[in-house]
């Protein structure tokens, strides 16, 4: 079967960050944003093969985002994130598009924003900046969240489980070593920050593109505060999983794949 998109093109914004272009004249794009220790594509498993061989995505463009979670702070990588997704309102333009395959250039209707853990918490504050500075893009954006981590996280048990290396990581060190953890802190910083302007917009019917329309939790989880948040669509939770596998699909374990079907309209 032949893929119906370009092989994986490099992109020059984040890090090793990877582009899977619609051969055809796609208004999808899905962007996935992996989570602390995590990679552009190793978080993600099977998703890559999976959408780029299912004819449901055939007119819809995937980038697998990447960055450094070990250094800087969650607002440098969203600010980041933030500048890369307004790009994306004319990619071929914006040199995000592969030069060598003469592809159209793209107009997206509707983008969908994949994380997993902490990058739930870089999505939404990307997502709020663009609101800040009225950016037409973040009206047509959806969240998908895999074990997000805007509610906080232990965040011991997070370098542990992302950063198995690390056997003997006490808190206090994991949190001047690495300082976007300190991020992750329940009820402060970032994380109240984000929840607060979010609950705003909400309350002033300006947010529904913050409204989460997948929340995915793996019952098995012990990284995250996992209870509702704001006006988000109840969680799915998933059996027999945890932190780290909860995002990635299999031929036994398929959800996460049918979960993103159900967003994507199959008709571009």
């Amino acid at each position: 079967m032949n893929s119906n998109h370009t092989t994986s093109c490099a992109i020059a914004h984040g890090l090793n960050t990877q582009g899977f272009f619609s051969y055809e004249v796609p208004s999808n794009i899905i962007i996935f944003v992996h989570g602390f220790g995590g990679s552009a594509t190793g978080t993600w498993n099977n998703f890559l093969s999976m959408i780029l061989f299912d004819d449901h995505f055939k007119k819809t463009d995937v980038i697998f985002y990447g960055y450094d979670t070990l250094k800087g702070q969650a607002s440098d990588h969203s600010a980041q994130l933030y500048n890369f997704l307004n790009l994306l309102e004319s990619p071929g333009r914006n040199h995000i598009l592969p030069p060598l395959q003469n592809l159209p250039e793209r107009s997206y209707q509707s983008i969908l924003l994949v994380a997993h853990s902490l990058g739930a918490v870089l999505v939404r504050q990307a997502q709020l900046l663009a609101s800040i500075a009225d950016k037409q893009w973040v009206d047509k954006s959806k969240l998908a969240l895999f074990a997000p981590a805007h509610n906080g996280a232990q965040i011991v048990l997070l370098a542990l489980e992302s950063l198995p290396g690390l056997l003997t990581l006490l808190g206090v060190i994991a949190k001047f070593k690495y300082p976007i953890l300190s991020d992750l802190t329940p009820g402060e910083g970032l994380l109240k920050n984000i929840k607060e302007h979010t609950k705003d917009l909400q309350n002033q019917g300006k947010g529904d593109f913050s409204k989460a329309q997948l929340v995915i939790h793996a019952k098995g989880d012990k990284v995250i505060r996992n209870h509702q948040y704001l006006l988000d669509s109840p969680a799915r939770v998933i059996e027999n999983s945890n932190h780290t596998k909860v995002c990635k699909p299999t031929q036994v374990y398929s959800e996460p794949l049918e979960y993103i079907k159900s967003i994507v309209k199959i008709n571009g």
